[in-house]
């Protein structure tokens, strides 16, 4: 599960390498972000990664909710 910031960087680096080393990646909604910079808007990057890069490739992008699920422990 990753969370962090620069999207656009730090986290897309991790997210993909993570992947390719055999790592089921998760996203869980909000908890990456990033700066606007001279390619486009923190906004437009954050909704770009989340929404249509890393989804059904990279990375499960996943509800903040489902992520706390998927951390409790089954006893």
């Amino acid at each position: 599960m990753i969370v962090g910031l620069r999207t656009d960087f730090c986290i897309d680096a991790t997210i993909k390498s993570g992947f390719e080393h055999g790592f089921k990646m998760i996203v869980p909604e909000y908890t990456n972000s990033t700066f606007d910079n001279e390619y486009f808007d923190k906004e437009t990057a954050y909704r770009y990664y989340n929404e249509m890069m890393w989804p059904k490739r990279y990375a499960e992008c996943i509800s903040m909710e489902a992520a706390l699920k998927k951390m409790e422990l089954k006893i």
